[in-house]
């Protein structure tokens, strides 16, 4: 017998062009962790949750990981469960915040 092909999901992104393509369980943990770290951390910047996830998540390459972070945080600004907003004491740095949409998505997942 053949092995079960594992599923698979294709990212989006905000600019409309193609994301990548990723195991969708992968996709859903780091989405998770993502929403929750967004949810739990007021004015959190993505340089506060690369070095999270850093600390947090098993991962063979650090390169890698912050790379996969980046992309899922892409994805959920491109369907809107989160939106970056410039930091009003600094117009270089931006927060992420949770939209209503990745609220309702959290509440879901619980």
């Amino acid at each position: 017998m053949e092995a079960e092909l594992e599923r698979t999901i294709t990212t989006l992104r905000p600019d409309g062009k193609k994301g990548f393509t990723m195991k969708q369980h992968y996709y859903e943990s780091l989405s998770a962790y993502i929403l929750g770290k967004i949810k739990t951390h007021e004015n959190l910047t993505m340089p506060q949750l690369l070095e999270y996830a850093q600390h947090d998540l098993p991962c063979e390459s650090q390169d890698m990981k912050s790379w996969y972070v980046l992309q899922v945080k892409l994805d959920l600004e491109a369907r809107d469960l989160i939106r970056t907003t410039r930091l009003p004491y600094d117009s270089r740095s931006y927060f992420m915040k949770i939209t209503r949409k990745g609220k309702k998505q959290t509440m879901v997942a619980l």
